[in-house]
């Protein structure tokens, strides 16, 4: 129990948290707490100082704390967050769903061995930000790694730059997995209605509408099941790819190991070497969005110990899950001439009716895939939600006093996650447009995202890793620490993500003609355009974070660093389960 070792202590800090928000005068600090409280219960004392730091932080100006304000609660396990990141990835999915833009830029050689080079690329570089956030759990995850890494005349402005990218990557994500489970939606009823329903632009969006609504909702009143929900969405997820690598393995026509193992082709008009990176991007793309453990580390329990290992993990499930359905796929995909060219628009759902013979079993598994899109989609909004209320207390966003808010009761920012809702409602629209448009903005996704993870590495690389001794506390070293092995994985994993993020804006093939064009370009540069005006009007009001307040002590103060947040806790386990929670 949280007050089992000193009742007297435990009820100071409570009535210190009741000053914080019912004292008349806020502009009054705290009373700072005796020598005897530091020595005997050091947890507590944590307690006073958040509370005190908090008090002094409102100013003289400030108006008096809301009493209406609720908390983020410490309620998602490891595994949750696994699962969560995991459901937003959907690896061997979305490779599925590669296989027309990767057969022509390399074959099966690109499409196997440059999934395991990414894999591994992609875990140097999990790696490599789990060990920053081992140091620096909050919500902010890459803006606030590099706010802490950069110099005083660098922090704000390249934190302002890189929270920014993370979110227009986090925000045109839960778009492209909405819409991704639009379509195995329509493809599903293609099949059921034995090729008599028409796909149509406006009928994958109003399903996409029907997803956000629904994933909205979830998000708002289902905060309580969050973390059963994402478990079950990593179970139903295994569950999927082992059933449809069986069932495709047992009805299909097989393809000889040369063609799995050698084949190498490329009908894109690049050199082969070019081919082969082009070819590389889309198993890149099923690999992003890990960081989504990062910016829920203020609902977990040990987010120093969780966090970095929760994204290692969802990054190697992925690998393991994707390196199966890739092998399947390959062996089973006898003719792709057919199989590309579905009126379903989606090819693995005509490489299991080919196989099964079966609309049925089409039907139902194609929807199994949907599902594993919906949960990605909930998984989505649930990140960009607490990584724009992040911002907005940063007081990085406009109108950040209205954003910054976590509602009594339900203990979520309803008003990001309604912001998350009404951007893909208006940015969704852009399906209903040229395809090269939406192309271009969902292929921004993999760009903001990528860069928003080189940034804090390629900091700490220009810093020197020796600067993380100021700032690692010795428990802090023992969770998560790359060692000497460091500054390997922090190169390889800044160096992939520059390579990839550059060619990801070149056309897929040659010669160029103007409906297959790239456009991702255009999508950065408005970006840039916007961010960089909202920077020299309103960039003055961005604080940066304030991390006494968030994880209790400052970058460097090693005395009173703690491995856990202080957060008040609803005593609710991830399971849903009532527990009292002992802070180590």
């Amino acid at each position: 129990m949280l007050y089992k070792d000193n009742d007297v202590a435990y009820l100071r800090v409570v009535s210190s948290l009741q000053l914080l928000r019912l004292h008349p005068d806020p502009c009054i600090p705290l009373p700072q707490p005796s020598a005897s409280l530091r020595n005997v219960t050091p947890v507590y004392y944590q307690f006073f100082k958040v509370a005190s730091a908090m008090s002094i932080q409102n100013g003289p100006s400030s108006p008096p704390a809301a009493a209406a304000e609720g908390h983020l609660q410490p309620r998602l396990s490891r595994l949750t967050m696994v699962a969560l990141t995991f459901a937003i990835l959907n690896t061997w999915i979305a490779l599925a769903g590669s296989i027309g833009l990767v057969l022509p830029s390399g074959g099966s050689v690109s499409f196997l061995y440059g999934f395991i080079f990414c894999v591994l690329c992609n875990l140097a570089l999990a790696a490599s930000l789990g060990e920053l956030a081992a140091i620096w759990p909050t919500a902010g995850g890459q803006y606030h790694f590099v706010y802490a890494l950069c110099t005083d005349r660098w922090k704000k402005i390249m934190s302002f730059w890189v929270g920014w990218t993370n979110i227009a990557g986090w925000l045109t994500l839960v778009t492209v997995e909405g819409l991704f489970a639009a379509q195995f939606v329509q493809a599903a009823a293609v099949v059921a209605s034995n090729g008599t329903y028409t796909i149509e632009a406006w009928k994958t969006y109003l399903i996409f509408l029907a997803v956000v609504t629904f994933t909205t909702g979830a998000n708002i009143w289902g905060n309580r099941i969050l973390g059963r929900w994402n478990d079950a969405a990593l179970y139903w997820s295994l569950l999927g790819v082992v059933i449809i690598s069986i069932v495709l393995l047992a009805t299909s026509e097989k393809n000889d190991a040369r063609y799995v193992f050698t084949e190498f082709q490329n009908e894109t008009g690049w050199s082969d070497g070019m081919a082969w990176i082009l070819g590389l991007l889309q198993s890149a793309l099923s690999l992003i969005g890990f960081d989504a453990a990062l910016h829920m580390t203020e609902e977990m329990p040990s987010p120093a110990i969780d966090a970095p290992r929760a994204i290692l993990y969802a990054v190697g499930v992925g690998g393991v899950t994707g390196l199966a359905f890739i092998l399947v796929i390959l062996f089973c995909i006898t003719d792709p001439e057919t199989v590309l060219s579905t009126p379903t628009n989606m090819p693995i759902t005509e490489l299991i009716l080919q196989g099964t013979g079966s609309r049925a079993a089409a039907t139902v598994l194609t929807l199994m895939l949907a599902v594993c899109f919906i949960n990605g989609t909930n998984g989505c909004i649930t990140s960009s939600s607490r990584l724009l209320y992040s911002m907005a207390r940063d007081k990085g966003i406009a109108y950040h006093e209205y954003f910054a808010h976590i509602h009594p009761k339900l203990n979520v920012p309803i008003r990001t996650i309604l912001f998350t809702f009404v951007f893909n409602l208006l940015f969704g629209l852009l399906y209903l447009g040229p395809s090269v448009a939406f192309s271009a903005y969902s292929a921004s996704t993999t760009i903001f995202l990528n860069v928003s993870y080189a940034f804090p590495v390629i900091a700490l690389l220009i810093r020197g890793r020796g600067v993380l001794t100021h700032y690692r506390a010795e428990r802090q070293a023992a969770h998560f620490n790359l060692g000497r092995f460091g500054y390997a994985l922090n190169i390889v994993a800044a160096i992939f993500v520059v390579v990839t993020s550059v060619f990801f804006c070149f056309p897929t093939g040659l010669p160029v003609s103007g409906d297959e064009m790239n456009y991702v370009v255009v999508v950065i540069g408005i970006f840039l355009i916007i961010v960089t005006t909202y920077w020299f009007v309103s960039g003055h009001t961005f604080e940066g974070p304030k991390f006494e307040a968030i994880i209790g002590h400052a970058p460097g103060d090693e005395e009173e660093a703690t491995t856990d947040h202080i957060v008040p806790s609803d005593k609710t386990g991830s399971d849903g389960s009532d527990e009292k929670r002992s802070i180590p």
